[in-house]
């Protein structure tokens, strides 16, 4: 990359991490999902502070085209991403249903509760109403 180039991506990398902080702050995105976004900003910036290091690790590893490892990166990135965002979904499913149950059962003793104390004694312990 030229000089510019690595300019232009020194600033972008910058304003991404500052519109990360901004959004922390104003508590639209919560820190655990910042770090994340944090740590990906601060090798972009490793990337651009030092413009050899792309082409470098490239030719070591046998990358021919070198924009094309940034490219393998990102994909990486997107599906370490994804891999996270599952696990939070199905930690957060988990959770609903829990709390689903623990409603519903609740909801079942609540309503015994109130039959009892009007006098009605339920004929079983699970109440169709």
């Amino acid at each position: 990359m030229s000089t510019r180039a690595h300019i232009a991506f020194a600033i972008l990398v910058a304003l991404g991490i500052i519109g990360i902080i901004v959004l922390v702050r104003r508590r639209h995105l919560k820190a655990k999902y910042s770090l994340l976004w944090l740590s990906v900003g601060a090798v972009m910036v490793i990337i651009a502070a030092v413009p050899g290091l792309l082409d470098w690790t490239a030719e070591r590893l046998g990358i021919w085209y070198q924009p094309t490892l940034l490219i393998l990166l990102g994909l990486a990135l997107l599906l370490l991403i994804v891999v996270h965002f599952s696990y939070e979904l199905t930690r957060s499913e988990n959770r609903t249903r829990s709390l689903a149950e623990q409603l519903a059962l609740l909801r079942l003793e609540v309503r015994q509760l109130k039959k009892r104390v009007e006098g009605d004694e339920p004929t079983s312990p699970i109440d169709n109403d």
